[in-house]
């Protein structure tokens, strides 16, 4: 009787610990995941933010301009089916407004900020840095002290 009762109790805690296993599992899972959506949301973010220091604002469609295409027969039935020519010719009524040298200026130093704290943005904020330098020479200062944030 003893032995029943001393298998039964060892087959209950065995089967409590793999019930907690596979929760352990479960929990460890769903965190990852978690991490991946957070990490995504974070890098579009960043990217919105590069979008800033590169002092582009948002863009626009001239309802206008792309009317007046029409009526001019600049975009005809046959540029539906070729996508990249129907966006060549749609690129001259797009408008991007834009930025402020205080908002760019900020983004420049964010960028460097958030690239020196979160490790899967150091990469990035190096790149797009870097880039940006290059494109955008005169602010180079602010840059270089962006990019030694991401060094520390």
């Amino acid at each position: 009787m003893n032995a029943a009762i001393l298998a039964l109790a060892s087959a209950g805690t065995a089967i409590a610990l793999l019930e907690y296993g596979v929760k352990v599992w479960a929990e460890f899972r769903l965190q990852r995941s978690a991490a991946s959506e957070i990490d995504t949301r974070m890098s579009k973010l960043f990217a919105e933010l590069m979008w800033l220091a590169h002092a582009r604002g948002e863009g626009c469609l001239s309802e206008k301009c792309v009317e007046t295409l029409f009526e001019d027969v600049v975009i005809t039935k046959d540029d539906f089916s070729a996508p990249d020519k129907l966006r060549e010719k749609l690129a001259a009524c797009a408008i991007n407004l834009p930025v402020g040298g205080a908002s760019q200026d900020a983004a420049i130093r964010s960028i460097g900020v958030l690239g020196g704290r979160y490790e899967i943005l150091c990469e990035p904020a190096r790149e797009g840095l870097n880039s940006l330098k290059d494109g955008i020479p005169e602010k180079a200062q602010q840059i270089d002290k962006a990019l030694a944030l991401l060094d520390k």
